[in-house]
């Protein structure tokens, strides 16, 4: 396995040089200058260097032995190791008389700069399995083998603990993101999709049912600064219901979208019957329902009409209620339900043909 690159090599000479102020070179395991405080030695073979990974010991040049090697200045070169194994090759330029005292300091701070790369690394890596394996899970059981449980368990994530699916979308992704990790549980898993982020968030069970999780992402929504909107499934306990709470937080987010603009956070259980509709749509189940609302607003240019028989049916049928939030007399209200059903052939007034126009108006708003 190779781990010195350039710009890590270049890094180390970097923070080393800032110690001893003396010029530093790093060479790969073949030898190669890959950083160095004198960038015209970049590229070039240094025979200190391979004489070093061939001995998998320290290499003094004084200035008396330039002349037998090709590449070299005076220094001293000591091996890079990492588990045990020689990796590189770091050199200080200078008399090795002069330079021979912080041979050990160089070394040492170079292989820990080295160490903590490669733990970074391994982090990031982990991070982006997680992500491949939470994008698994989103598309259903049956895509899922022994292997995947295999990598599951080895990054310690525990499928049987449970989470309901959370959409987040925003407009700019990276700072979305980086405001999310910081909002994010140990056992939460999430990835971050070209339109939105998707998490899957723990539910606390102490709580009745998910409503303790769901006050939190309430708070989440009302605090932060971000342009987004949340939408949010319910919870299944099985495995299985994560890839179904995903679908629905996904049709509560389109549906939330265009029947309340203006709201931030949306949840699957006020939007039952919409996500349906969409989800019956887009499966090619088509209706004529939505016929009822198309003859209204053929006769109905300012649209009060319309907005009389959603408002009435938010306000369960509630006259008062109704003329109040529209600010009309309760006989304007009467007047425009007769229009409505004279138009529709449905008497809003009658549970039935209620039922019939509000779907109609909820299919037509989702389309």
């Amino acid at each position: 396995m190779r781990f010195l690159n350039h710009s890590l090599a270049q890094e180390i000479v970097n923070r080393t040089t800032n110690i001893i102020h003396r010029n530093i070179n790093v060479m790969n395991e073949k030898g190669v200058i890959i950083g160095s405080g004198d960038h015209h030695r970049i590229d070039s073979i240094h025979e200190g260097a391979v004489r070093v990974i061939e001995t998998q010991k320290g290499f003094e040049i004084t200035s008396s032995e330039l002349t037998q090697f090709h590449g070299v200045k005076a220094g001293i070169n000591l091996p890079i190791t990492f588990h045990g194994e020689v990796v590189g090759v770091i050199g200080i330029t200078g008399e090795p008389e002069e330079v021979r005292n912080y041979g050990e300091l160089v070394k040492m701070a170079a292989e820990m700069i080295l160490q903590q790369a490669v733990l970074v690394d391994e982090i990031q890596w982990d991070e982006r399995l997680k992500e491949e394996l939470t994008s698994q899970l989103l598309h259903g059981m049956d895509k899922l083998d022994s292997f995947y449980f295999e990598r599951v368990e080895r990054l310690g994530i525990q499928l049987d603990l449970p989470r309901i699916a959370v959409i987040l979308k925003v407009e700019n992704h990276s700072n979305g993101y980086k405001w999310l990790r910081g909002k994010l549980e140990k056992d939460d898993l999430y990835i971050v999709q070209p339109t939105h982020i998707v998490v899957l968030k723990r539910i606390d069970m102490t709580h009745e049912k998910e409503d303790g999780t769901f006050n939190q992402i309430k708070s989440w929504v009302q605090h932060n600064q971000l342009e987004g909107k949340v939408a949010i499934g319910r919870f299944i306990p099985s495995i299985e219901g994560l890839a179904i709470s995903y679908q629905e937080a996904l049709y509560t987010l389109k549906v939330g979208e265009k029947l309340h603009p203006d709201q931030l956070l949306y949840r699957y259980e006020h939007y039952k019957l919409a996500v349906f509709l969409a989800e019956a749509k887009e499966f090619g189940v088509k209706g004529e329902l939505s016929q009822s609302v198309e003859e209204l607003k053929d006769y109905d240019e300012k649209g009060d009409l319309l907005e009389t028989l959603s408002v009435y049916v938010e306000e369960n049928g509630d006259v008062n209620k109704a003329a109040g939030r529209l600010f009309i007399h309760r006989n304007t209200l009467r007047y425009r339900l007769e229009r409505i059903s004279e138009l529709t052939n449905k008497d809003p007034r009658k549970l039935s043909d209620l039922v019939e126009l509000y779907v109609a108006i909820l299919q037509y708003k989702i389309q």
